[in-house]
């Protein structure tokens, strides 16, 4: 079978678009930080805050600082069982030496140390 020009270059644009969807669909599963519970901070929740808390955690991919993360009521935050499954919990389980895998809205800030909103914090399950 002998493709014409047009038809191959029709063949690579609709190849090219399968691979680039392909890559979209999978980025998003990635977490933007991964690190190790350093400290943490809660606050009172009110009408006009939507922030219930905040982490500090270690960024393993950068060395130089550790990152504040921004805890709100639309924070999802799952503990990984000990047959890998994330079950849904609280804030409180966000503990001193924890490591976190933590998905992001948005940028960091350019504040010390840098801040970013979480939309979603996996708490990894110790390796003992």
């Amino acid at each position: 079978m002998k493709l014409s020009p047009l038809q191959a270059l029709v063949l690579i644009v609709v190849l090219v678009g399968i691979v680039y969807g392909t890559y979209s669909a999978t980025m998003d599963q990635l977490p933007d930080l991964t690190g190790t519970v350093v400290g943490n901070t809660t606050n009172v929740a009110n009408s006009t805050n939507q922030t219930i808390g905040t982490i500090y955690i270690h960024d393993e991919t950068n060395s130089t600082s550790n990152m504040s993360v921004i805890i709100t009521k639309n924070t999802k935050i799952y503990k990984e069982s000990k047959d890998s499954k994330q079950v849904e919990c609280k804030m409180n389980q966000l503990v001193r030496g924890s490591k976190v895998e933590v998905y992001t809205l948005g940028d960091p800030t350019n504040t010390i140390p840098p801040q970013v909103t979480a939309e979603k914090i996996v708490i990894k399950k110790s390796n003992k």
